[in-house]
């Protein structure tokens, strides 16, 4: 059988299964139960199955050795130890190394007996030998027989039939030289499942058939309402399938219960009466008992971004749209064509809104993608350095642009990975300080107006701003003078300059000085904010604030000489108009006091064009107009010619030819079919910043 064409589906599903096994065990090392180790074992015995339908067959031994450690955990034969949660993470890796090596050639050649005899050797014995593949003869008798039902299953079957479905009994019967029968025993199950039925029972059972504990037929006990012999005609299409029997299941060929006593017939209702209960509370709900059906698909993520393409033109033109028709109003004033463009040009801007709005949506990714992959990182940190780390994680549900989401993750892996290393202090230290000897690490993410913030604080030793301020400058980073004027808040953003580290050794994790830049630099290119709070003795928190998409914003849009610029409205705290009179300056930069803080001004005529008139644009006694935009905790006025007003604005990325532009994050396209240059507000501080040092 060819399984080409379903490589990309298994890779899906075994990453799924993977990421369930990971964050399971975890969960497994902290706090031990019986739901956690079922779901484990689910997710293990699905993706072992799904490998050897592959032909995957290495995967499959190494999930199968897996598989065993978590039945004997089931039971109670072993008991869960670090050791034995290393050597499943080690087997989980080398399962992630197999599926990468596939998705790249559609094929393993990895290796794993070593693992699987390292995960036999946890069982300590306690596994009995390997059953044989095939059946004994007494247990072939019984499969040929028929079906034997439990009461459970005697009762899904009722219900079956209570709700309008067939029940049918399948006996499907191998080839008899069939190498791999556990694995056509698995596509008939799922061929049942994808065409409209259900197996309500089996013989053998299904773990019996995933062990290929049985002869050469299997029988099945299926619920369907499709057409019988439509669902057997894809079973033998099956390769290895030499025959499928079917006939109706009759009830009282199976039923071996004692009957029940008058007594118990008021408390278990016949089969008559509990179709008429079923009828009367159907009847009561007002609909249908039949069982719904996913309305799910899934979309290749490339189409998503074509599609948001596509919304970010129509955005283009509806505000092009919108523009015409209000100058078609100034123009042509009462005349009833000019209504009815106005109206449709209405009911355009709505629709395109809500076709924004659901696009939007679509490309949303709860930030738990990205957080799933750190509990396994931060404890293997603290094992590497010998500490104690607990990682709390908080809002794992909140979503943001799935762009976005690509983008952030490796800043918050550098950060976590500093807090282990650098924040918390090793078991013995933080006794003798009087803390708890497991050091907390909290991560959570919530949604703030347009933004998402993320949070990441330790309960570590924290960062002592004197100590920084020395550090910069015996480094270089600045003078004596210039660190001394530092506030406190603006020397703990030193450990954001490139170069700049406070570690007395370098590892493998941190200390070469390099990262912590590159993190501001990766969170402002994507219109973030980065910003860190810090007691000495106590801990460190980071802040980030990410807007929820990359493609069309907000923005406040400004006229500056003859051309319009976009200043992104998450960075704009408010607009003044001033008279010149109110001028102050503090040094060589000018200057206002609004609300009791000095607020330094820069004008975007003279800071783009190199004009030497000053602050103002205007001349004489004209006021101006100020845009004060903020990044963390500094603020700075931008003295523009006029405020054009708030716009939905696509964003355009600038041409790869036109190389690092410094002070524009990209481009818009205007109603009127001009282009706006969209201001990169973290370069306008850091030019501040760099001309003032």
């Amino acid at each position: 059988m060819d399984t080409s064409e379903y490589i990309a589906l298994f890779l899906e599903e075994a990453g799924e299964q993977i990421d369930i096994l990971e964050q399971d065990i975890l969960q497994l090392e902290q706090s031990p139960s019986q739901e956690i180790l079922n779901e484990i074992f689910r997710a293990a015995h699905t993706l072992k199955g799904s490998s050897r339908a592959m032909g995957f067959t290495a995967m499959g031994e190494l999930t199968h050795a897996m598989e065993d450690v978590f039945d004997a955990l089931r039971k109670g034969e072993i008991s869960v130890s670090t050791e034995m949660v290393n050597r499943l993470f080690d087997a989980l890796d080398t399962l992630k190394a197999m599926r990468d090596q596939i998705a790249e050639g559609g094929s393993s050649d990895i290796t794993c007996e070593e693992l699987v005899k390292s995960l036999r050797d946890v069982l300590n014995g306690s596994t009995a030998d390997a059953p044989s593949s095939s059946a004994s003869p007494a247990e072939q008798k019984h499969a040929d027989a028929g079906i034997s039902l439990q009461e459970h299953e005697r009762e899904a079957a009722y219900a079956a039939i209570d709700n309008g479905l067939n029940v049918y009994q399948f006996t499907v019967r191998l080839a008899a030289d069939t190498l791999m029968k556990s694995v056509r025993a698995l596509m008939v199950l799922q061929a049942i499942d994808a065409n409209g039925g259900t197996v309500l029972a089996s013989n053998p059972d299904e773990e019996a058939l995933d062990n290929e504990q049985f002869g050469d037929s299997f029988v099945l006990l299926v619920a369907t309402d499709k057409p019988v012999d439509s669902l057997r005609n894809v079973l033998l299409q099956i390769s290895e399938i030499r025959g499928v029997e079917v006939q109706p299941w009759q009830e009282e060929k199976v039923s071996s219960a004692p009957q029940p006593s008058p007594a118990a017939e008021a408390t278990n209702p016949s089969p008559e009466a509990k179709m008429e209960e079923s009828s009367s509370a159907e009847a009561d709900r007002g609909g249908s008992r039949t069982p719904t059906v996913s309305q799910t698909v899934r979309v290749d993520v490339q189409r998503l971004d074509t599609l948001l393409n596509l919304v970010g033109e129509l955005v283009i033109d509806r505000t092009r749209v919108a523009q015409l028709g209000r100058e078609f109003e100034t123009r042509f004033q009462h005349d009833e064509m000019v209504d009815s463009l106005l109206e449709t040009a209405a009911h355009i801007g709505r629709i395109t809104d809500e076709l924004q709005e659901h696009i939007m949506k679509a490309r949303m990714l709860p930030i738990e993608q990205v957080f799933n992959r750190f509990p396994r990182m931060i404890r293997d940190l603290a094992q590497k350095f010998g500490k104690e780390v607990r990682l709390v994680m908080e809002g794992q549900d909140t979503e943001l642009d799935r762009s976005v989401i690509e983008i952030i993750s490796d800043p918050l892996i550098h950060m976590l990975r500093n807090s282990v290393d650098h924040g918390i202090e090793p078991p013995e230290e933080r006794e003798a300080l009087g803390k708890p000897r497991q050091g907390t690490i909290r991560l959570s993410a919530r949604h703030e107006e347009n933004y998402i913030l993320i949070e990441i604080e330790d309960d570590g030793r924290g960062m002592d701003p004197a100590h920084l301020r020395e550090v910069a400058v015996r480094k270089g980073v600045l003078t004596r003078d210039a660190a001394d004027r530092l506030t406190d808040r603006e020397a703990l953003a030193l450990i954001f300059a490139p170069g700049f580290s406070t570690a007395k050794q370098v590892t493998e994790v941190s200390g070469r000085g390099v990262g912590m830049d590159i993190v501001r630099s990766n969170i402002q290119r994507v219109g973030g904010i980065v910003d860190v709070d810090s007691t000495p003795g106590k801990g460190t928190r980071f802040s980030i604030r990410l807007p929820l998409t990359l493609a069309i914003i907000r923005a406040l849009l400004v006229r500056v000489s003859a051309e319009v610029y976009a200043i992104p409205l998450g960075s704009v705290l408010e607009t003044l108009k001033i008279h010149p009179d109110s001028l102050q300056s503090v040094g060589r930069q000018p200057a206002i006091v609004l609300r009791g803080r000095t607020l330094p001004l820069i004008s975007l005529r003279k800071h783009f064009y190199g004009e030497s008139s000053g602050v103002s644009p205007c001349q004489g006694d004209q006021p101006m107009f100020v845009v004060v935009i903020g990044l963390g905790e500094r603020q700075i006025g931008l003295v523009v010619d006029h405020l054009i007003g708030e716009q939905e604005i696509v964003i355009k990325s600038l041409s790869r030819h036109l190389g690092d532009i410094n002070g524009f994050s990209g481009a818009t396209i205007l109603g009127d079919g001009r282009i706006a240059l969209i201001l990169e507000v973290a370069d306008i501080f850091n030019n501040i910043s760099a001309r003032a040092a």
